[in-house]
């Protein structure tokens, strides 16, 4: 069977240091593969096309099956790792935290272990604070796409 490290290692050897980066990978029944990718600047059809051909091209057809998607981390889909957050900077974010508390404010940090949000203070909100949020204690994040 295909293993999700094994994807990711050759996702990650593809990319290499570049401004392009893998997010995840999954395997599921039957040999489905996806990839996510995100990048610095975007991710364009360009970057995924290279990426799919790379992993098909260590991967062998006639020893196991298998189909591939290599595709775009999409806009409103939970943040991952912290480079998400350090490109995302300057957004509007939506949090949840492990007891389900939910924050919202801008996201303006990032750092090894955490992130700080500018969160406006009831009860007029126009007083903001910042809150550090630490990885440990973050269920999800999203980012809110605002169409203004």
């Amino acid at each position: 069977m295909i293993k999700e490290n094994e994807i990711m290692d050759l996702a990650n050897e593809c990319c290499g240091n570049g401004m392009i980066f893998p997010v995840s990978a999954t395997v599921r029944a039957g040999n489905r593969i996806l990839v996510l990718l995100d990048g610095d600047e975007g991710v364009n059809i360009d970057d995924c096309v290279r990426v799919s051909r790379f992993i098909e091209s260590h991967l062998d057809r006639e020893k196991e099956d298998f189909e591939l998607e290599v595709s775009s981390f999409g806009i409103g889909t939970p943040l991952i790792l912290p480079r998400q957050y350090t490109n995302n900077i300057g957004r509007h974010a939506k949090v949840t935290l492990k007891d389900q508390t939910v924050v919202t404010g801008i996201l303006t940090g990032v750092a090894d272990s955490g992130f700080t949000l500018s969160v406006k203070v009831p009860p007029k909100k126009k007083e903001t604070i910042n809150q550090e949020i630490a990885f440990a204690d973050c269920l999800k994040t999203q980012i809110i796409v605002s169409f203004k």
